[in-house]
């Protein structure tokens, strides 16, 4: 009886569980579900805050905004990475969006200067470096 509990304890561990003692990851559909989910919240949000990506003052487009957006499994996070440009220059902000939380920024400005680069306590003095910072956000 014991050495039976025994064997059905082990099966129950090992199917828990990989070989690296982590948990098995989402299913195909749950990962689905999620960047569904991910997707339609970012476009709501862009279409909400960002006007659908225009911005008229005093009836001449002057801000055009673009997004992409990205569910990380390894997070567990939906993000948002949203670009502003204008005569002024360009920005890019990193968001979680279900958290509404910005995580950085760069801001680079018309003579292609980076003004300012941070991705949470990480700063950056050029915009290769705030991709480099992004990308396992965007990627994973």
């Amino acid at each position: 009886m014991k050495r039976n509990l025994f064997l059905f304890l082990i099966i129950c561990l090992l199917t828990a569980h990989d070989l690296h003692g982590q948990s098995p990851g989402p299913s195909t559909t749950e990962m689905y579900n999620s960047q569904r989910k991910c997707r339609k919240q970012c476009e709501y949000v862009f279409n909400e805050i960002y006007n659908n990506g225009k911005i008229l003052i005093k009836k001449r487009l002057i801000i055009l905004y673009d997004y992409s957006n990205h569910y990380n499994k390894k997070l567990n996070k939906c993000f948002m990475l949203i670009t502003e440009n204008s005569v002024f220059g360009k920005k890019r902000i990193l968001t979680d969006v279900n958290e509404d939380v910005i995580y950085g920024t760069v801001r680079v400005n018309k003579n292609n200067q980076v003004v300012a680069c941070f991705l949470l306590e990480e700063r950056c003095r050029f915009e290769e470096e705030w991709n480099k910072l992004v990308r396992p956000y965007m990627e994973e």
